[in-house]
């Protein structure tokens, strides 16, 4: 989802549609869309009568002209703002399914379970892991939103009990697609090394040092 080229709007809603996008995009991750491997939604306000609704369709990617209020947008709070993007990438993928004969039913599901989460994307990254003497577990746990991006670290007991919870690191919203694709590893018993492994990303690497087993246990 994005605004429309050059709009006065673009930087702004373009980073803040991010976490909405990728909530809703989580939801439908099985939908069957055959050779197509990406869907557009740009919105805006300014849309002549030719371009409101225009369609693009290339083989493996597609596209819609969405009307969106940015004036309202903007007066709204940040709940508000949310409901708003969920809303118009909906009836924008909706409108996409259409054209392409997709079936609608997992779209709609999407769409209620982004609601039932009260569009919030928070998540684990992976299964826990153990360290080298199997004491302590592992892992790592994001929060999406519209305005910030942040991943901390969790560590658990050996029965799975969570002990501690710490923020890792925070970014803005448009740069957390590197999350997919990290990992991580122990060193040893106290130190973990996440990495970014995205193709399109910095290359980054974390050290999380464990404090003492004295301060955990």
């Amino acid at each position: 989802m994005r605004a429309e080229y050059k709009h006065e709007m673009q930087a702004r809603f373009n980073s803040e549609s991010w976490s909405i996008s990728e909530l809703y995009w989580s939801q439908i991750r099985d939908y069957d869309t055959g050779k197509v491997k990406k869907c557009t939604v740009s919105v805006s306000d300014k849309w002549n009568d030719d371009k409101m609704f225009h369609y693009t369709s290339w083989q493996d990617s597609k596209g819609i002209n969405m009307p969106f209020d940015f004036e309202e947008y903007l007066k709204a709070n940040k709940r508000g703002r949310k409901q708003m993007l969920l809303d118009v990438v909906h009836a924008g993928m909706l409108k996409i399914a259409e054209k392409e004969g997709w079936s609608v039913d997992p779209l709609l599901d999407a769409y209620n379970k982004c609601q039932e989460n009260d569009l919030e994307y928070r998540s684990f990254v992976r299964k826990p892991k153990n360290s080298p003497d199997r004491r302590h577990k592992m892992n790592f746990w994001f929060n999406w939103d519209i305005d910030v991006f942040e991943v901390y670290w969790v560590l658990y007991d050996k029965r799975g009990d969570e002990i501690k919870r710490k923020k890792l690191m925070e970014k803005l919203p448009h740069e957390g697609e590197f999350i997919y694709y990290i990992d991580f590893r122990w060193i040893d018993n106290s130190t973990v090394l996440l990495e970014d492994k995205y193709k399109y990303g910095k290359k980054e690497k974390w050290i999380v040092e464990i404090e003492s087993e004295a301060s955990i246990e």
